[in-house]
């Protein structure tokens, strides 16, 4: 995508896009990137585009300018992409582990990586108003007394049989100690979900809101399109799934947010368009009833009356992009795992064995990946056996064959898949009366 765009890409837009796909710590700079750059080589393979037009009306320009979205209208698009930060509460549930992490390190090095933080919520109205709460208050310090209080909990052993309830005024959160470490981000839970309580007070309106202005300066007759990208955000994830509108008007769902902006701002844009990453699960005899892929792109499209009707253009936009590997939430946690970074360990592909028991042959399809991170010493021996054996539950397959008499009788590997982060090594077993006793066959 970055070598097909390359000759496009302004010098500033190049590096800024390197700088933001090569973070390896910052998630919230990282994936938003991945999808700028999708949705831009997607928009380019429709027909040429214009990044970040220098002709524009003033400094705020859009990402991209195209005639080939929507035949012969010049539509310019402007791209961003959200999560679930500022719904979630998890910026600060993390600020508050991190001070009882470092106070039970203290006490016993090392404790405070076992720890598991649960964080309650309360609810009720005022004024009329429905309220919910997530019991983690912005800019919370611990204190002396609580710092006491986890001290003594390490200390005392305890921390192993209960867990350690800590409050005050908005806080409530209890501590468990686990027996094995944790990684950051992944060590805190709240009852509460991500969820908007007002339908334009709230991080998703503000985005929108925010990037409309860079379409501000669009020539007349030039269409106005947001493209909106889901990287962890649940308000998207959830759009056109049931069960997510709450009839009795106390949180608002996804669709009813962005149908409220695009009301309010119907003279400013034209259409916001939602992108998200679905990995359907087999519901219906492994297979989804409208026949669509399990990884796909779900498209949603809000329209004015300006453009009340999604373009062709659009359903062959998605239609180039490839396949999800993960859903925009899944993509976020593994990412804050290391499990993206070019020097760490590859995304594999599942393993199939097969077997002919007329011809006496069985084969084996194994991740290419797999066995080069094996002979580059970014695994162990005993991982990958454990991979090869369904995490040591089944027996050693090549074991069983040789004591069969079966050995390897080829080797090939499949076609690569640009889409897929690895390939498939197959190798071949049939019988070799060297490799067995010898025996009489009978008629």
């Amino acid at each position: 995508m970055l070598d097909e765009l390359a000759p496009i890409l302004t010098d500033g837009k190049g590096k800024d896009l390197l700088r933001r796909l090569n973070n390896r710590k910052d998630v919230d700079q990282a994936l938003p990137a991945e999808m700028e750059l999708a949705l831009l080589w997607a928009i380019n393979s429709l027909g040429k585009i214009e990044v970040e037009p220098e002709w524009w009306g003033d400094s705020k320009r859009p990402d991209a300018i195209t005639d080939s979205l929507i035949s012969g209208v010049t539509t310019a698009v402007e791209i961003a992409a959200t999560n679930d930060n500022s719904l979630s509460g998890e910026a600060d549930m993390d600020a508050i582990a991190l001070q009882i992490s470092e106070a039970a390190n203290r006490s016993e090095s090392g404790s405070g990586d076992y720890l598991y933080y649960h964080y309650r919520e309360t609810s009720g109205y005022e004024a009329g108003k429905y309220y919910r709460r997530r019991l983690a208050p912005k800019g919370f310090m611990i204190d002396a007394t609580m710092r006491v209080a986890i001290s003594d909990w390490i200390k005392s052993g305890r921390c192993f049989t209960e867990r350690l309830p800590l409050q005050a005024e908005g806080l409530h959160v209890e501590i468990e100690r686990k027996a094995y470490k944790l990684t950051r981000f992944h060590n805190i839970f709240s009852s509460m979900p991500a969820e908007a309580h007002s339908v334009s007070d709230n991080p998703l309106f503000d985005l929108l809101r925010r990037k409309k202005r860079q379409l501000k300066a669009a020539p007349q007759g030039t269409l106005r399109l947001l493209f909106l990208a889901d990287v962890g955000s649940s308000l998207l994830n959830r759009m056109g799934k049931s069960g997510w509108r709450d009839p009795a008007g106390r949180t608002f769902s996804g669709e009813e947010v962005i149908s409220h902006f695009v009301r309010t701002y119907r003279n400013e844009i034209d259409a916001v368009v939602v992108f998200a990453p679905t990995i359907e699960r087999p519901t219906w005899l492994g297979r989804d009833p409208l026949g669509r892929e399990r990884k796909r792109w779900t498209v949603t499209f809000f329209g004015t009356e300006t453009l009340a009707m999604p373009p062709a253009g659009l359903e062959r936009l998605a239609s180039v992009l490839p396949a999800p590997h993960y859903e925009g939430y899944q993509a976020r946690s593994l990412f804050r795992l290391g499990s993206f970074a070019p020097d760490g360990r590859g995304q594999y592909l599942g393993m199939t064995v097969t077997t002919n028991s007329k011809e006496n042959r069985n084969t084996i399809q194994f991740p290419a990946r797999l066995l080069l991170d094996l002979l580059a010493g970014r695994i162990t021996e005993e991982r990958f056996r454990n991979y090869l054996s369904g995490g040591g539950r089944n027996k050693n397959l090549f074991e069983i064959w040789l004591n069969m008499g079966m050995t390897l009788s080829g080797a090939e590997i499949s076609p690569r898949n640009l889409d897929e982060d690895d390939d498939h090594i197959i190798l071949h077993f049939s019988d070799d009366p060297a490799a067995r006793a010898f025996s009489l066959k009978r008629p």
